[in-house]
């Protein structure tokens, strides 16, 4: 469904939760960028970006920060509902079947909208704003 694509494609370059967290149930070392190695006690909070896993050249290609709807995987790989697509730790977005019903029926209506105005989505007939364009 090209909709549900659209909306997972804003929802890739615009997440609505930036990040998730976690608490270690074990102790854990990281080695930083310059080398050093760091070690983190059991109970420790971690932030998980995922604001970033969605814009990684290495997963979206270097087209990352362009706007595709058709991009390859997108379902499968968003991380816009606390998850990577389907796949989850045990916690998704309680919302998100709504979200993407409530969002593919409100963009379906505006387009309809759109389309019988003339294009403008406003039910205006007059020339476009030279500024907003509407």
């Amino acid at each position: 469904n090209e909709v549900k694509q659209f909306l997972f494609e804003v929802g890739r370059l615009y997440l609505p939760v930036a990040t998730t967290h976690r608490v270690a149930t074990e102790a854990f070392t990281v080695t930083m960028r310059n080398g050093k190695e760091c070690k983190f006690p059991k109970g420790t909070k971690v932030v998980v970006p995922m604001c970033l896993g969605m814009v990684d050249e290495n997963v979206w290609g270097p087209t990352t920060f362009e706007f595709d709807h058709n991009r390859a995987n997108l379902c499968p790989y968003s991380m816009m509902f606390n998850s990577v697509g389907d796949d989850h730790a045990g916690r998704i977005c309680p919302g998100r079947a709504i979200a993407l019903e409530m969002g593919i029926d409100m963009l379906t209506q505006l387009g309809k909208v759109r389309r019988s105005s003339g294009g403008s989505g406003t039910g205006n007939t007059e020339k476009p704003n030279a500024v907003t364009g509407y």
